[in-house]
């Protein structure tokens, strides 16, 4: 809760949310090269200069607009007590797309563009956006050895680079398909052809 924000603080985080908001809509109608600083302002109902005291370019507020943090969904997965191991992947993958899905192709062309050369995450910059995710999915394999589902010597790091080549290779072919491909239906497929026989010579019964 932010109880304590002086009035100028909330009204400086109300504008910020105003020009989130209104790129995100933008960026529902066309692509994020055609859209201007000043088209962005004029949605949202603010100044021009305004955009330049919370972000100094404009792709800059794509990190705003596609804050997905993988390592709640990893929580979220851990906490699943009832589900086995390939239940709770099927999950983590799925959700993953789907949220990826729900930020909409053009956040997302966007959001690739700016991670082909990835720089350091503002709200964690000794990580990559990558590296980020990569290791919301690597603590989800570390749960199934702690909890004795997988053995101690689980090839975790391979696994887990295998399954982000999955999941990034569905988003951009979802961008490049122009959405006629949805990875969030085809991951269950991928689960159960080629995981699951994958984890199969390694899960205790």
């Amino acid at each position: 809760m932010r109880t304590n924000l002086t009035r100028r603080q909330q009204e400086a985080l109300e504008t910020k949310r105003k020009l989130v908001a209104a790129t995100r809509k933008i960026l529902s109608e066309k692509g994020f090269e055609e859209i201007s600083i000043s088209e962005i302002t004029r949605e949202a109902g603010v100044s021009t200069g305004s955009f330049y005291t919370y972000f100094k370019k404009k792709e800059d507020i794509i990190s705003e607009l596609n804050k997905l943090d993988f390592f709640v969904l990893a929580q979220t997965v851990t906490q699943m007590k009832d589900k086995t191991l390939t239940e709770r992947l099927e999950y983590y993958l799925e959700n993953f797309l789907l949220a990826i899905e729900r930020a909409g192709v053009e956040l997302c062309r966007q959001w690739t563009r700016n991670n082909i050369k990835p720089l350091p995450m503002p709200e964690a910059p000794q990580f990559t956006k990558y590296q980020y995710d990569h290791r919301a999915l690597y603590s989800v394999f570390a749960d199934a050895v702690a909890r004795g589902e997988l053995p101690d010597d689980f090839p975790l790091e391979d696994f887990t680079v295998q399954i982000n080549a999955q999941l990034y290779g569905l988003m951009t072919v979802w961008c490049m398909s122009d959405c006629t491909v949805l990875g969030s239906d085809r991951i269950a497929d991928y689960i159960t052809d080629f995981l699951h026989p994958a984890l199969n010579r390694y899960l205790r019964k």
